[in-house]
């Protein structure tokens, strides 16, 4: 109960300040624009370059990877089948399917583990950020592709090889190995390190990157509002927030028996809410855009009680 108080209170608390904030006049859609930039490409970048630095490349585990994603795939190509058997499309049925993997491990997800363990915790779950939209944005680009042109000739190549490139010019994954980089770069020359004024500077982004990404997750929220097709984004939700984070605990408890402290941050961030990035391919392709819109604005309100769940089954407890 006390991780439900220290840690869901905080982090969705402020998420429903920044839905106050995006209903309210203080905030407008370009306002709103202007904090998600402000926040993935100067605060979170911080936070996340700051953190890797800390780590040693042999203290990372590639096994995390496999189970996240092993599961995810799992779950993607199922629901795929789902999707078809609703009837939809391959372009709907891949957005159908996205919003049933793709956590929101950047805006929520991060505040969230850095609440509940720390710095420790950041590890694996940077090591899931920064191959889940290579993974998962290229798959499902080049699907909804295939579906809008029928497989056809090079044009679809050259998509899916400028969705790569745009993976990668994402600010949250040249932190990450930025990070990594120097961190054994230090490590290897003594008396190289962070300069104490540029590393203060770090760490007063870095402190005010979870809250600005809480509401800007909430005000984002209030922004887009709910659509039809909510029938179809439930079921959806109810894969996300329930057999994600089962299938990814059973693989990596029983199949890959990962370290207990891995094992319980990639649970958690498979029980994350689906991600906005679902309804921005979506907006992208014009297809699935009402499902995926409600399948981020419920799958996040119904995340409270069953992230509120996996912490007492997992027995989390508070630093």
């Amino acid at each position: 109960m006390n991780a439900i108080l220290d840690i869901i209170v905080p982090v969705f608390g402020t998420v429903a300040v920044g839905w106050l904030i995006g209903r309210s006049k203080l905030l407008s859609p370009e306002g709103l624009r202007g904090l998600t930039n402000v926040t993935f490409y100067a605060l979170f970048p911080a936070l996340l370059f700051r953190s890797m630095s800390k780590v040693r490349l042999e203290a990372l585990s590639l096994d995390v990877l496999f189970v996240f994603f092993g599961a995810g795939l799992l779950l993607y190509f199922g629901a795929m089948a789902i999707g078809r058997a609703m009837g939809m499309r391959l372009g709907e049925g891949t957005v159908f399917a996205l919003s049933a993997v793709f956590s929101n491990g950047v805006g929520i997800g991060i505040p969230f583990i850095s609440y509940a363990f720390g710095e420790a915790g950041l590890v694996p779950l940077l090591m899931i950020i920064s191959m889940n939209s290579l993974i998962l944005l290229t798959l499902s680009s080049f699907l909804i592709e295939v579906g809008q042109q029928g497989g056809a000739d090079g044009s679809l190549l050259r998509k899916l090889g400028g969705a790569v490139v745009t993976m990668l010019k994402h600010p949250v994954i040249p932190s990450i190995f930025a990070g990594l980089f120097w961190g054994e770069l230090t490590h290897l020359i003594p008396g190289l390190g962070t300069p104490v004024v540029i590393d203060r500077i770090l760490q007063a982004l870095a402190t005010a990157a979870p809250p600005c990404g809480l509401i800007m997750a909430g005000a984002s929220l209030a922004h887009v509002g709910l659509k039809a097709h909510w029938q179809t984004a439930s079921v959806a939700t109810a894969l996300k927030l329930v057999l994600m984070p089962l299938l990814v605990w059973t693989s990596g408890r029983y199949l890959f028996t990962l370290d207990p402290l891995w094992l319980t941050v990639a649970t958690l961030n498979a029980a994350m809410p689906a991600g906005a990035n679902v309804y921005l391919v979506a907006q992208l392709y014009r297809t699935g855009v009402g499902l995926a819109t409600n399948a981020v604005v419920i799958s996040t309100g119904a995340s409270v009680l069953t992230l509120s769940a996996v912490l007492l089954l997992l027995g989390v407890q508070t630093r």
